[in-house]
Parts: C-alpha cells; structure tokens; sequence
C-alpha cells in the first residue's frame, strides 16, 4: 500500500456561537445584582468602559452603595451617587467639621447585629462557673440550629463533647432557661411547653394537650377533650394560648435584610384607554466607552501588541453597548406582548388570566422560546393589581366544556380559593363538589387536579375544614 500526501479541498457547513452571542445570551437573564457585578468585572478589565450603577433604594441601613464600611476598588472606574465619607489624606483624618456632617456619619455607620448563637454564649459565660460546665454548655449552644432547636439525640451530643450524658443534660436543662424562651428544645411540643412555663401558663390539661398536638392538628376537638378529660371549650382555649407562641424562637435573631423586589416593567393605561408599557429606567446601568481616551492611547501605541490590546478594548466596548441596548429591547418587546394577551388581567384582575405559554410569546417577537425564558428571569412587571413577576402570566389551559372559553391555571386555582372561602359550617364543599360547582362555570376538571390545586394553596380538605368552622379556629 502506496502512502503519500494529497491536497484536497472539502466544503462542509458547522455552527459556532461567537463570544458576543454568550455574552448577550448571558446579560439577558442576569438579575440586577448579577448584571452589577458583571459590568464592574468588565470595567476593571477594559480601561475604556465607564459604568453608572443605578443607586436602587433600599430600607436597610446595610445595603450596598450606603455602607461606608464596604471596600470600593480605586482601579474600577465606576460612577457612584453616594456621598463619600471622609478619608484619610497625609496621616491625618479629616473630619467633617459641621454638626449635620457628624449626623450624617452616625447614621451611615454599620449597625452591630448580634446573632442567636453569640446571644447565647454571652448567657453562657453568666450562667457556669464551673469551666466543665461552661464548655459543655457552648458545644451545646453550637449543635442548636438558627430555628433555636437541638435536634441531635443526646446519647449522641455526649459521645462528640466526650461527656456524661447526664451531665450534658443537666446543662442542657439551664440552656433551656435562656432567652429566648423555648431555645434549645428538642421538639415542637417541649419548645411550647418552655414558653408555657416561662408565662406560668403550665397547667396538666396544657400538659396532655402538649402530648397530643398530632389531634389538635387535625382538629379532632371532642376527641381530644375526652383524652384530656376536659370540655371542648377549654380545648379551644387552650388552643389559642398555643397560637400566641413562637414555633420558631430562634428566628427571632434572623438579621439578614429582605432586599424589596423592584419592578422592571411598569404598565398603565393612557387616556384612550391603551396600554402603556416602558421599561424602569432607573434599574438601568449606563455603559459608556471613553473615545478621548481611545484616541490618546492608540495614537501611542508602541508596537502591533499594544494597538491589538487598543483595538480588542474598543471592539469589546462596543459590543457590551450593543449587548445591553438589546437586552433592554428584548426584555420591552416579551413585557409589550405579555401585556397585549393578559388585557382582562391588567383591567380586571388575576381572576381574568389568560392561558399563554412560551411559543406563544416566541412566535409573535420572532424570537426562540429560550430567550423568551431567559427574558422573563429574575424580572417583575408593575400593574394596577400590584407587582408580578413575568413568569407568573404564564399558565398552563384547563379544558373548558362545549360552549365556553379555556381558563388559566391560575385563573382555576383563584376560582378554587374563592368557593372555600364562601364557605360555612354547613356548606363545606368537598372537591367532588368543587369538581361540580366549576363545571357549571364551563370549567372541566377532574377532582385530582382540584386536590392538586388545593394543596398547592395549602387548603386543608373538606373534613379538616369543617372540624377548624366547628371549633371556630384556623391554626393552619
């Protein structure tokens, strides 16, 4: 067999994706903290970017932007409205020097949060003397979760601290003496009755009803007073001491903000009645490429390195610009459409949902439905009826009998609350009746789907709702 080489030539057809596709595809679902950190990435990598973060309000005193004690980078060239504190020039602090700068200052400092465990061990170190004791009691505080449980078997505690398990129980017990009432307790019932004892509530009838809450929720009332040996109305009462207690005691040191959802679509209707729809601009960042800049550095470029570096900056610019410009178009587009197909929800209310999919939005942008998908992620629409996220328009039909329209899923799970909560002691509808009741409204459905339903709305059934009506108590 003869081998040598050959030159040929052969034609075929592959697809690439370009590092600006991934780079639009990636801007168009980053959530507005991801889209910030991104854009400050590429303005400390590329001198000719310039960015505008947008200062988003917020309520906490930590949030970033307002936090004095949060580190800026000096190379990022990043634009901030926040005032500058002062800063530290020759050896020498310079102070402000007017009482309403000094306010200022104190109010923009980081407030201390002090956090279950290190509340705890500050009981800790007033309650033991014994240094054996202290230790155990701090491994104790240790193995307690943020809900203020220990939920680790004893035996086992013992064996990793290497203690007796008496003695580990007995410090145990003066833990559970600490604040908050209920903190260190091994289950639902002994959190209650650590409450219960802290308030002087503690009574025997409290005590057996402690050991049957699997009764009370159910409320199964006439069964648990003959367990307890108590009329039902004492069983209610008691009841309602219970609901004032805290479940969770140790959520009480939960000091992580709650950042407030900002709408990035905002809907109204004009004069004549149309829908208006733009986009916030104030979550908007603005990127802008420094060309006085470009100009001063390529023109001394020294060699072919340096003028590539010059010439990948500006292209990389510019196309970051173009990026951005698309995703807010794109973002504008989907929210036009979605606002277009659900004008009985922005008139009427949730209870009007259309059934609308993805394709549907796809189709009439002249997009794929992945962009669609990405477009929707981690965004809210502001609307008359309140603030929804963009997911939330998009519901899967339910069947409609002959005659009638298709409804939403969601607009069956609305229709599904609105009959229970029309509900009486005498009128419990069962979801055979709900199966019913919305089929004379053109709705076909069957009864599993209600159930479904009902428990994606954390609606008990029929028979625990009519004993919670009997008992004139909701504790779910």
């Amino acid at each position: 067999m003869l081998i040598q080489r050959n030159i040929g030539l052969q034609q075929r057809q592959s697809q690439q994706i370009s590092a600006q596709a991934i780079q639009s595809l990636s801007i168009l679902q980053y959530s507005h903290s991801e889209l910030a950190s991104y854009l400050e990435d590429q303005a400390d990598r590329n001198p000719l970017i310039e960015v505008t973060l947008p200062s988003l309000p917020t309520d906490t005193p930590n949030a970033p932007g307002d936090n004095p004690c949060e580190m800026h980078r000096s190379n990022a060239k990043i634009a901030s409205t926040t005032p500058q504190l002062p800063v530290q020039r020759q050896g020498r602090q310079h102070s402000p020097r007017r009482t309403e700068d000094w306010v200022d200052l104190v109010e923009a400092t980081c407030s201390a949060s002090v956090t279950l465990r290190e509340h705890l061990l500050q009981q800790v170190a007033l309650s033991f003397r014994d240094l054996t004791e202290r230790a155990i009691a701090a491994d104790v505080v240790e193995h307690i979760d943020e809900d203020g449980y220990l939920r680790m078997n004893l035996a086992v505690l013992s064996d990793i601290i290497g203690a007796d398990e008496s003695q580990v129980e007995n410090v145990l017990n003066i833990v559970q003496g600490f604040d908050p009432a209920g903190v260190g307790a091994r289950d639902l019932a002994e959190c209650l009755r650590l409450q219960l004892d802290e308030r002087g509530m503690m009574t025997w009838a409290m005590d057996k009803l402690l050991d049957n809450l699997d009764m009370l929720a159910r409320f199964e009332i006439t069964k648990l007073s003959r367990t307890i040996g108590t009329s039902p109305e004492d069983v209610v009462g008691m009841a309602r001491d219970i609901r004032s207690l805290d479940p969770k005691p140790g959520r009480q040191f939960d000091t992580e903000p709650t950042l407030p959802a900002l709408p990035d679509v905002v809907v109204d209707r004009d004069t004549d009645g149309s829908i208006h729809v733009e986009l916030n601009t104030d979550l908007l960042p603005r990127v802008l490429v420094d060309r006085q800049y470009y100009a001063e550095i390529s023109g001394k470029a020294r060699n072919a390195e340096d003028k590539r570096f010059v010439v990948d900056c500006m292209s990389n610019a510019n196309w970051l610009v173009r990026n951005l410009d698309q995703r807010a178009q794109t973002v504008l587009k989907v929210a036009t459409e979605i606002a277009k197909r659900q004008e009985q929800f922005l008139q009427h209310g949730p209870e009007h949902l259309r059934p609308l999919g993805l394709k549907d939005v796809a189709d009439a942008v002249g997009v794929h439905q992945s962009t669609v998908c990405r477009a929707i992620a981690h965004r809210h629409m502001l609307t008359a009826h309140g603030m929804f996220e963009l997911k939330y328009f998009f519901s899967n039909s339910i069947n409609a009998t002959a005659g009638s329209e298709e409804q939403s899923a969601e607009t069956v799970r609305q229709k599904i609350r609105q009959l229970i909560e029309t509900e009486t002691p005498k009128t419990v509808m069962s979801d055979d009746t709900i199966v019913s009741a919305l089929r004379d409204e053109g709705i076909e459905i069957a009864r599993r789907t209600v159930a479904k339903y009902r428990d994606m709305l954390r609606i008990p059934s029929s028979a625990q709702r009519r004993r919670e009506m009997r008992a004139g108590l909701k504790l779910c």
